[in-house]
Order: structure tokens, then sequence, then C-alpha cells
């Protein structure tokens, strides 16, 4: 009672100083705006912005400006007289299912001015009333119907924000218009936008915004190069990651990847028990800031808890967006004796550049089970480098739209960024080019360029070949193409423009991956987080209002798109358990389940795993096993080309089922592709924030 009862007496206090506003108003707005500075000062830093708030729905009658430093706005200025509609003190009152951690505090925002707009800059921190319970009171107007959400949030010490996790229903919350002096304060529970229809919390992590994320990952096999395995064993340690600089907005988080136990949680006191195979993920969130100035100690405990030995890093040592730190363990006991040496690598995510993001709404994890299994086009309608290929080639505008002529749900597209930074459309990392005029009769005579190492001017100048059986054969460079939906390297851009909304789009984010037995698929040279900020920069300007949906073979693409924003779902795209190539070196990408491990770990949309994995008996259950935890899974594959496989993929319960050649393979049944409708294409509108 004693915190309701301050609480109380800190907002008549706030609302006399108002009143004293008020009264100077018809002299001076400059000396009432002074008087709401002095009452705000002399509140928290917390506390300000909750209090400006309901200061400003009393200054309002005055006219009196709100200052930049405390500024939400307030939607009661635009409204009309003579709408009859009044001002009314609107409480809010939400209730927790567990306490806050004791840094965290409840917010909330919404579709007015005074509830913030959606951003997370001008949000309306609540009070706290008692371990589980939160509360507020706005002036709003009575008569509108009003749309909000609610989040948890932690203040650096810089005093920004970070969205620890927050209300992501499809739809947000509705506060209803009601009689002045009758509008009544139901309790919300936190994560339950409406009991009636689903009891179901829906709540996840936020997006970035003022802070970053590192990832140090145990992902590999050989990362410890022991000295004496009698003094330590990598086969039975424990491992914990201790920050050295406490500071506000700094919060280890770790991921032990096993089937429904993946998510990201504080660490034990005397770290995680880690062996050969395991797959062990530290997530460390850190202010901008404090990048440069923060160290980090890695200690090893055996499992009886005894302190073995630590290593030291700092955040300087991250040269770029991912690396390998080489690490030197030295011995508690012996602090000049090395342990072992660790190669680990490492992750670095920065926010979205661009333009701010806001809590209007999410698609990240939209996809109802109502939708059916869906056909998606491989590289629109199938690849085309090969015998017997289609007509139109693939990754281009024609073959796209030839997929929706068929029916094709949705068309799966590869990005990858060119020298100067434009995302154009192409399978592989290079292509095999000659020189103008040079006559070109056997496959070494050809050139092998990569696409980051040329500019998109030269690229549409280049000519193109193929080797197939052994024949070399030439296709027309983008610029000798005279038909404009057939040109090679299309931009990414002209595809979001020139598709028809009703045409969903699987972004693939090509990204090269190292093999199980050395070497790389290419050479990748460009920064990972720039990569990730220009593909997304054109998708949330040009690709919104249609279903689309992020995949990369790359788990930490994957991390960074999940991550970076808060509109578009992410897919990790796997080839599992194949004999049709070798295996990645990440372990999460080896078979099926260590797949929706990581997706689970870091709340993506589901997989996109290859077809070999799921000839078996139980592919069924495994695909229910994804379900269980509340994944999609896209199957994708050379053997999902036939009529029959179309079925059987269908049957034993994938989400949708990427395949060549829509125009041999959809089914017979079929009349129009399902996103074909005004109805739900409407549910996208939600996306476009431009």
């Amino acid at each position: 009672m004693g915190s309701v009862a301050t609480n109380l007496h800190k907002f008549l206090a706030l609302r006399y100083c108002c009143q004293g506003a008020l009264s100077l108003s018809g002299t001076s707005n400059n000396s009432g705006n002074c008087i709401i500075k002095r009452c705000l000062k002399q509140q928290g830093l917390a506390q300000r912005a909750r209090f400006h708030a309901q200061c400003a729905a009393y200054a309002d009658a005055a006219s009196i400006t709100a200052d930049d430093n405390y500024a939400t706005g307030n939607e009661l200025l635009e409204a009309a007289p003579s709408t009859g509609c009044k001002p009314t003190l609107r409480q809010f009152n939400v209730r927790l299912q567990t306490a806050l951690a004791a840094e965290e505090q409840l917010a909330l925002t919404g579709d007015v001015k005074a509830l913030g707009e959606w951003q997370l800059s001008r949000c309306v921190p609540l009070d706290r009333l008692d371990e589980l319970s939160w509360q507020t009171t706005v002036r709003l107007q009575s008569c509108r119907q009003i749309e909000y959400r609610y989040f948890v949030y932690v203040e650096d010490a810089a005093g920004n924000k970070q969205i620890r996790r927050w209300e992501t229903h499809f739809k947000p919350r509705l506060l209803l218009p009601c009689p002045e002096q009758q509008c009544n304060s139901p309790v919300d529970a936190f994560g339950i936008a409406n009991p009636l229809e689903n009891t179901q919390s829906q709540v996840h992590r936020g997006w970035l915004n003022h802070e970053a994320i590192v990832q140090l990952k145990f992902n590999g096999e050989k990362m410890f190069q022991v000295h004496d395995i009698e003094t330590f064993d990598p086969q039975h340690v424990q491992l914990k990651i201790v920050p050295v600089e406490q500071s506000s907005g700094l919060h280890v988080e770790y991921s032990k990847q096993l089937y429904g136990r993946s998510q990201l949680q504080l660490q034990p006191q005397f770290g995680v028990p880690y062996t050969k195979g395991d797959i062990v993920i530290f997530h460390i969130t850190l202010p901008l800031e404090q990048m440069m100035l923060q160290h980090f100690r890695l200690e090893c405990y055996s499992l009886d808890h005894q302190l073995l030995g630590s290593a030291t890093l700092n955040a300087a040592q991250l040269t770029g967006s991912e690396g390998l730190l080489q690490l030197h363990i030295k011995s508690a006991q012996r602090p000049e004796e090395t342990l072992a040496r660790l190669r680990l690598p490492y992750v670095l995510v920065q926010p979205y550049q661009y333009s701010p993001l806001d809590f209007k709404t999410t698609y990240a994890h939209y996809w109802p089970r109502s939708w059916p299994n869906l056909d998606v086009g491989h590289r629109g309608n199938g690849k085309s480098y090969i015998a017997e290929a289609p007509q139109e080639r693939e990754n281009t505008i024609a073959s796209f739209l030839s997929a929706h002529a068929h029916h094709a749900d949705m068309v799966e597209l590869d990005v990858h960024l060119t020298a100067d930074g434009i995302p154009v459309i192409y399978h592989d990392f290079g292509l095999r080019t000659a020189p103008p005029g040079k006559q070109i009769e056997k496959p070494d005579q050809l050139e092998y360029v990569l696409i980051k190492d040329i500019n998109y001017e030269l690229l549409k100048r280049l000519r193109i070949f193929s080797v197939i059986n052994g024949k070399v054969f030439e296709y027309p460079a983008h610029n000798a193409e005279p038909r404009t939906e057939h040109r090679i390297f299309p931009r990414l851009v002209e595809v979001l423009q020139q598709l028809p909304k009703s045409l969903g789009i699987d972004v693939e984010i090509k990204w090269p991956q190292r093999r199980q037995g050395g070497g790389s698929e290419a050479e990748q040279t460009i920064d990972k987080n720039f990569f990730a900020d220009r593909v997304l920069h054109e998708v949330i300007r040009y690709g919104c209002g249609r279903p689309l949906i992020f995949s990369s073979f790359d788990a930490d693409m994957c991390t960074m798109l999940r991550f970076k924003q808060n509109i578009f779902p992410v897919m990790f795209l796997t080839q599992g358990e194949t004999k049709k190539w070798q295996p990645f070196s990440d372990l999460r990408t080896r078979n099926f389940m260590a797949a929706v491990n990581n997706a689970q770990a870091f709340e993506l949309a589901g997989t996109a795993p290859h077809a070999e994995d799921f000839l078996g008996e139980n592919a069924a259950q495994m695909l229910q096993q994804a379900r269980d935890q509340g994944q999609i899974a896209v199957i994708w594959g050379d053997d999902c080309n036939s009529k029959e496989r179309v079925q059987y993929f269908t049957q034993i319960g994938a989400t949708a089922t990427c395949y060549d050649r829509s125009d041999l393979y959809m089914p017979e049944a079929k009349q129009r592709a399902f996103f074909n409708s005004s109805a739900l294409l409407a549910e996208f509108e939600g996306q476009c924030r431009i």
C-alpha cells in the first residue's frame, strides 16, 4: 500500500505543478513551461516521460509547448471542440504471470500521441504496484478507439531503452470508447490480448535499437587444443562468460541447444556443462556506447565446480561482424601456465541502420495454421542451367511470373550484394564468363568471377556461360537481352516492384558456408551487417504489403535478420543429413532437429529443411516435432520434383513445398494461388511503414 500511496502523492503533486503552469498561461507560456520542467526535474529519469504525458494533458488547455527533452506529444491538441468528445483520464492496469527482474520496467505504447504512436522513445512507463501488478493513468479522448501494447524494457546508463520482451499479437489490444465519467479500468494480463479467444501468452524478444548483440559460439568440432588432458579435459567442463565491468543494459544469456529446451536463459552459477558435439551459444546484449570498452572473462569449471582456468577477451577484439577469436585458457592455480588454446567463433549483430522500427505490428511469427500447404516455385519456375530446362531463365522476373501463372503461392529467390552494394538476384556465388569476342569451345577457357567483386554496371555487360554434361553453353548477357523481364541479374528492388502482391516471396540471403573438411563455398569480403542492412532496407521499403519471408543457410545471418527487424519472419535453411554435398562445419546445419533447436533458441519462424531428411518412416513425426515448437517447415530439394512427391510432402505435414517446374508438378485440382485474395492481402498492409 505504501508504494501506491507514494505514486498517488507524486501524481497529485505533479498535477498541482501543472495547474500552476496553467494559471500563468495568460501572461507567459514560457513561464508555464518552466514550472513543468521544474516539476519534472524532481522526478527520477525513469518517471519523467510518464509524468510529462500526464502534465501535457493539463497543459493542453493553455497551449503550452512541450520541451524536446520531455516531449511525448498529445493527441488532445488535435481534438475539435465541436465534436463533444472530452479528454478523460484512462487507467491502464496490467498483471504479469512472473515478476520482472530488478532492472526491468513495464511500459505501453499505442496509436495516439499520448501513448507515443508506437515509438520506443515516446512510450509511457507504468508504475509498479506490487510484484506482479503495474498501473498508469493517461489522459485520452473518451470517444476514440485506441490500439496499444505492453512491453518490458531496461535502460542503459545513457537512458536508452532496450526492449526485452513485447506483446506480439497480430492485432494490438483495443481500448474501446466509453461515455464520459463511465470508463472502466479492466486488468490486462501481460501477453494475453483476448482471453476469450486465446489464453496462450504471445510475447517475444524485441529488436535492436541502441544496443548490439555478441554471440560466442561453441558450435563446431575440435575447438580446444589441450596441453594436458589430465589437467584440463574439454569433454567434461563447464563454461561461463563473466563481464569484467558491470553496467546497466549489459545482459549475458546462453542457449544449450536441446529439443524443447533451447531458449535463451541466464547462466548457472558455475557455468554451462559442455562436451564435444554440444551446441552452446553465449548471447551477450550490450549498449553500443559500451562496445569498445567492455571486457569479459571466459571461466572454465570442473564438474565439481572447481575453477580450472580462464581466458580474457574484450569487445575491441571483434574486428568485424564475424570472426575467430584465439584464446589462451590460463590455469587458475598457476596463471603463467596455459591449459588449452581455444578457437572461438563470434558474430556481432548491430542495429538496422536506416530507420527506426516500431511496435505497430509484427509478422515475424504470422503463419496461421489454417493456411493450406503452400506451393513455392524454386528460383521461379525452376533451375535453368541444366538439361531440359524451362523456357524462362531461373531467377528472372519472367520465371517468377511463370510460376505465378501456374498458381504458385510463393517463389524462392536468391540475393547477393555486388561490389557497389546493389542487391541482385542470382543463385551461385559467381559466374563463368569470357572476354568480349573470344571464341569458347572448352570449359577451361572460361573465367570464374564472384558477384561480390563486380559492380552492377559491369555485371550487366558480362557474357554468361554454363557447362552442362561437359558442353559449354552461352546465354544472353543482361544488356544483350531485349526482353526486360527475361534479363539475368534483376535488382531486388525491381523484383519487389514488378511482381504482383498476391505472389509471396522467400528471400534467400546467400552467404558462403565453411565445409566440415575445410575450405569455404566461396570467399566473402563484404561486411555481414552491411549486407543484411542493404537487403532489409529494400525489402522494408518496397516489399511490404505481401507475404514475404527471409531464409539463409547461414545460421548467423538468420540471427541478424531476426534481431535487426520485427516485421518479417525468418527461416533457417539447412541441407541436413545428405549424401549429395559435403557437410558444413557449423553443427547447427547437420540435421533437422539441430535446425529446429536453433530456430527455437533465437525465435525464428521455423526451418527450410532439405527433402532428403524426410524420405524415411519417421518423416511425419519429425515435422510434428517442429509444429509442437510452433515452427513452420518449408521442404525443398530435387526430391520434391514430381507430382507424387509434392503430394507426399503435403500429406506428411510440410508447411510448404519448394520445387522446380510449377508448370509440370502443380496439383491439377488447384485453381488459383492461395494469396490471390483481397481479404488475405489486406492482412499484410500493416507491414508498410513508409
